[in-house]
């Protein structure tokens, strides 16, 4: 007898699809593999981000305070030290303020950066602060202030002054004006110079060299035999 089920029909039998499946097991085994691989790429993705990260930076370095200490047979400026020493320590963490001695006396030294903006002869709310504690210790002391006016060799460029003499010139005078009219320090015992770039304390070869060179020097020293009353 012959059989008129349809082609199509007589292929779609139970044996058939026990067939095809048992041929497309290999389907799932691929999916997992496929599966554990995208896995391990995205692991390892994640990883490698991770270690690329930029480290963080290091902390600022804490300003530090160069102290030069007297000769032993200088009692009377060993004194004058004890008493700037402790207001330079406590601003210290706010400037890199320097205490060194030279012939001219005790030198405080401080850096543009804590007393002025670039290329300005206004002195900052700090700067103020320190000068009114500084002539605080000094003001029952026999000695005289002489302010200093320093810059790097950088010729200006535009502002209101036209050269490192005069702005210099008018940092020193900016000081000796708030110590009389801000801290009350007798202007008899003060004076004021401006030396541009021409009394440099390091070469002028390096930005951290200028930046030492930018500041004002004060000078603390005992007053004349003379100028005493």
């Amino acid at each position: 007898m012959i059989d008129r089920t349809p082609y199509r029909r007589r292929l779609a039998t139970p044996a058939s699809d026990a067939l095809r499946a048992g041929r497309d097991r290999w389907l799932i085994s691929y999916a997992d593999l496929m599966t554990l691989l995208f896995a391990c790429f995205t692991t390892a993705y994640a990883a490698a981000q991770v270690s690329a990260a930029p480290e963080p930076a290091p902390p600022a370095p804490v300003p530090s305070l160069e102290i030069v200490r007297f000769e032993e047979d200088t009692p009377g400026k060993t004194g004058i030290r004890a008493l700037v020493e402790p207001v330079v320590v406590a601003a210290i963490a706010d400037a890199d303020i320097e205490i060194v001695e030279d012939r001219r006396g005790l030198v405080v030294s401080l850096p543009e950066s804590a007393t002025f903006s670039t290329g300005s002869a206004a002195l900052t709310e700090n700067a103020q602060m320190f000068l009114a504690s500084l002539a605080g210790a000094l003001v029952a002391t026999d000695t005289e202030l002489r302010i200093e006016g320093h810059t790097d060799d950088v010729p200006l460029s535009g502002g209101r002054y036209g050269t490192n003499w005069e702005l210099s010139t008018a940092r020193a005078s900016a000081v000796v004006l708030f110590l009389v009219r801000g801290a009350s320090f007798a202007p008899e015992r003060l004076s004021a110079a401006g030396y541009g770039e021409f009394h440099p304390r390091v070469p002028n070869d390096t930005p951290a060299h200028r930046a030492r060179n930018r500041r004002v020097d004060v000078v603390v020293s005992e007053r004349e035999q003379g100028a005493r009353k």
